[in-house]
Formats: C-alpha cells, structure tokens, sequence
C-alpha cells in the first residue's frame, strides 16, 4: 500500500472544506440587494438604470449581459454585471452606481 504525501493531503483538505474568499486587491467587502432593493435605490435616483449600466457593461466588456446585480460596496453603490463574449469567455464587470464608470473587469 503506498502512502499519500502530507501536501497532498494537506491539499484535498483544503478542497474538501468551504473557505472564504478574500480579496486582496479590495478590502472592502460586496454585498448585493435584492430585486426588491434594487427597484427602490433606482426609483430613489441613487443608481443609474440598469439597462443603461448594461449599455456600460457591453462597451467595456462586448457580449451578451447574462446578469445583472445591484451590490453595496461600503457606502457606494456598484453594478456586478456578468457578461459572455462571442468565443465562450466570462467576464466580470463592476460599475459605479450612479456614473456607471468602469470600475474593474475580471
């Protein structure tokens, strides 16, 4: 019977239990609203409409919007939107709420 190393081990351990994730390049954690939360921050004039921070999502990031979420990132608001390019690719657009200026894409 052979042995299995101490790192690989170690290493199914760490794949068999959850572990947060944590980002290190922005400290500040995301939480996103709910439809509900989402109508009433654009009904209230705090966020841009989500079919124009859409608009924003595709100019940065060209594909088709598979999603779309409202999020609080400390005080501010960011749209996360999700989008998949004609070859397959995913990718991860976070906006400014209210200007709609690219933030990060992943």
């Amino acid at each position: 019977m052979s042995m299995m190393p101490v790192e690989s081990i170690f290493a199914l351990t760490l794949l068999a239990s959850p572990l947060p994730i944590v980002r290190i390049d922005d400290p500040t954690p995301i939480s996103c609203l709910s439809a509900d939360e989402m109508r009433d921050a654009v009904a209230e004039g705090r966020v841009m409409q989500p079919a124009q921070a859409s608009r924003h999502a595709r100019h940065a990031a060209p594909g088709e919007v598979v999603r779309i979420r409202l999020c609080r990132q400390g005080e501010d608001f960011v749209y996360v939107v999700t989008t998949l390019k004609r070859d397959g690719r995913v990718a991860r657009v976070t906006l400014e709420g209210q200007s709609g200026k690219v933030a990060t894409i992943r």
